[in-house]
């Protein structure tokens, strides 16, 4: 196996065995990059000279933990010294920051490497990036984590980082056929990443297994929990009503399928009836994220307007034109949203729903509906993906997971019992294989 193929586990492991060292990873990834990334198209900023010094560095120092001398995938809004952050926007292109996002100093005092910068969607709302989708280059990786997803999904990089303020994280890895964890809201510091939406954004991460996505919750949080698969057969909440209706058909067939297939494997599956207020979510969260994201932006935007793109010039401009009062309105009504929902959620160990609406949608002019997403967003509620199964299409779809607050450990063993019943193991095709 060539080292780029490794999860990150599998490259934690073999480095502390002293089968591998960082150098010989990073070498190999930039390789996989090289090949790769003029149809993927994942990276910002790269200095892959500086990568390797880092690499060379890390094999001569104390193994700090199991991420130690593992490279990753930075999203283009998380500040790194010296090392460029764009934001996806032109206003921001030659910005180069002089302290790091807290995330990534917790990264490399664990002796993780900085592989690069991923390309976002401009400032993380839906105006694309360049990046292409490794299933089908024709195809959108989703946003606004674009880069982040593609990068993990083929091969260059065995985890990347993202934020989530609507489906940022949870659609482009479904959409790319990976994990993607979207941890309760304030648990991962904020601190150093642009901000969208205060009230909403929140840190994530994309990896290629659940196990890899729990070694990264470890070091993030400071916590040491062995990975212990799941065997115990949960009580799952199985949401169908506002899903059902908004779902494309083979998006709800491959979920459906996924239902009964874990109902044989013995979980207890359970209808889930949506509390009265979850019609009150898009509205709310549209409101809110509006008139946040309007706040973020208001002086730039009166001298630079004419550097943004189109849909987030519109965006902030409507958020500009909310009054004070709806704004509130909207997160007093958030609160009983967050509430209700996690009141109904205290039956089960977890409830599901598919990730996405649809599969990534064709051609690069759009990212894909958040609309599966943003109640999570909204409430706060950490939530995971896991791949199920792909369209006649070839394109993955996702399942996707929500638990308690602050429940991602349980929550994390649920995902990975669920992605091991599910059974699917399949990559993308090699997007310079003409075959």
């Amino acid at each position: 196996m060539k080292p780029y193929m490794m999860t990150l586990t599998e490259a934690a492991d073999a480095m502390k065995r002293g089968e591998l060292t960082p150098l010989i990873l990073v070498e190999s990834l930039l390789e996989r990059i090289r090949e790769t990334e003029p149809k993927i198209h994942a990276w910002k900023t790269m200095k892959p000279e500086a990568v390797k010094k880092e690499a060379k560095k890390a094999i001569n120092t104390t193994m700090l933990s199991r991420l130690h001398g593992i490279p990753l995938g930075i999203k283009d809004i998380y500040y790194t010294k010296g090392l460029r952050t764009t934001m996806g926007s032109p206003i921001y292109s030659g910005f180069v920051p002089k302290y790091d996002a807290d995330i990534v100093v917790g990264l490399k005092e664990a002796g993780a490497i900085v592989l690069g910068k991923t390309e976002t969607t401009e400032f993380a709302v839906h105006d694309p990036a360049p990046t292409t989708n490794p299933w089908n280059t024709r195809h959108t990786p989703g946003g606004s984590s674009s880069g982040s997803a593609a990068a993990v999904s083929c091969g260059m990089c065995p985890a990347a980082f993202g934020t989530q303020t609507g489906g940022s994280v949870i659609r482009p890895a479904s959409y790319c056929g990976i994990v993607g964890v979207k941890p309760t809201y304030g648990l991962l510091s904020k601190v150093g990443v642009y901000p969208l939406s205060w009230s909403l954004d929140h840190v994530g991460y994309m990896t290629r297994t659940v196990e890899d996505a729990h070694l990264i919750l470890e070091v993030l949080t400071g916590k040491e929990k062995r990975w212990i698969p799941r065997t115990k057969t949960p009580r799952i909440g199985v949401l169908r009503g506002y899903f059902e209706e908004n779902a494309e058909k083979e998006v709800w067939t491959e979920y459906e399928k996924a239902v009964e297939k874990l109902q044989v494997e013995g979980a207890e599956m359970v209808d889930v009836k949506l509390p009265e207020s979850f019609s009150y979510v898009h509205d709310m969260h549209r409101i809110i994220m509006a008139s946040e994201a309007a706040s973020v932006h208001e002086d730039q935007f009166k001298e630079k307007r004419h550097l943004y793109g189109n849909y987030i010039q519109g965006f902030i401009a409507s958020g500009l034109l909310i009054p004070a009062a709806a704004y509130l309105k909207a997160q007093r009504l958030r609160s009983i949203i967050i509430d209700d929902i996690t009141h109904l959620m205290g039956s089960y160990d977890c409830v599901v729903c598919p990730s996405t609406v649809d599969t990534a949608p064709e051609g690069l002019e759009w990212t894909g509906s958040p609309a599966f997403n943003a109640p999570w967003s909204l409430t706060g509620l950490p939530s995971v993906t896991v791949p199920m199964g792909l369209s006649k299409d070839r394109l993955p779809i996702g399942l996707q997971i929500v638990g308690q607050p602050y429940s991602e450990w349980d929550l994390l063993t649920l995902a990975g019992w669920c992605k091991e019943k599910l059974g699917f193991d399949s990559r993308p095709r090699d997007p310079y294989d003409p075959s």
